[in-house]
């Protein structure tokens, strides 16, 4: 069950991010709270603490450095609270790989983070430039919770291939 729900979440939270670039926290915070009931009613309320506490903490220093928001983190957090500390840190790796292929795969997205690193090394205005970017200019404005998706599905394919 909590495959499907987790599921169903990203494909809610993909969507809204997809065309609001925004993860509504109606939708996180009780997926928050029932994966942590359900895991706890199934006798795995530790499971679920571990993976809501590691998707906070493997988020906190990119949303600190504005590189992702904070519903991406709640996202992931919510995840975690449905599954593990194991799961939702290698769903993490595959959505960072996911998004960095599509970041280096567009020639816009390249040229503007060169931009940014050409701005970096100016001196602080390009500092202020590049970690707090308007968001037209930002290279990394994607919408995270489709590479979530994405990285999750990858993880129930390579298991299913693996057995």
């Amino acid at each position: 069950m909590s495959q499907y729900a987790v599921f169903s979440l990203l494909c809610a939270a993909a969507w809204s991010d997809w065309k609001c670039r925004k993860v509504a926290n109606r939708l996180l915070f009780p997926a928050m709270l029932l994966g942590l009931f359900y895991q706890w009613t199934i006798g795995q309320g530790w499971q679920a603490i571990t993976g809501l506490v590691c998707g906070f903490a493997i988020t906190f220093v990119p949303v600190l450095l504005r590189g992702m928001g904070m519903g991406d983190q709640k996202l992931l957090m919510a995840v975690g609270a449905w599954t593990s500390f194991t799961e939702v840190y290698q769903l993490f790796l595959l959505s960072v790989a996911a998004s960095v292929v599509v970041v280096c795969s567009s020639p816009v997205r390249i040229a503007l983070l060169l931009q940014n690193l050409r701005l970096l090394l100016v001196g602080w205005k390009g500092h202020r430039e590049l970690w707090f970017p308007s968001l037209s200019k930002s290279a990394l404005t994607i919408p995270y919770a489709v590479y979530v998706l994405a990285g999750f599905v990858a993880m129930r394919v390579g298991e299913q291939l693996w057995r």
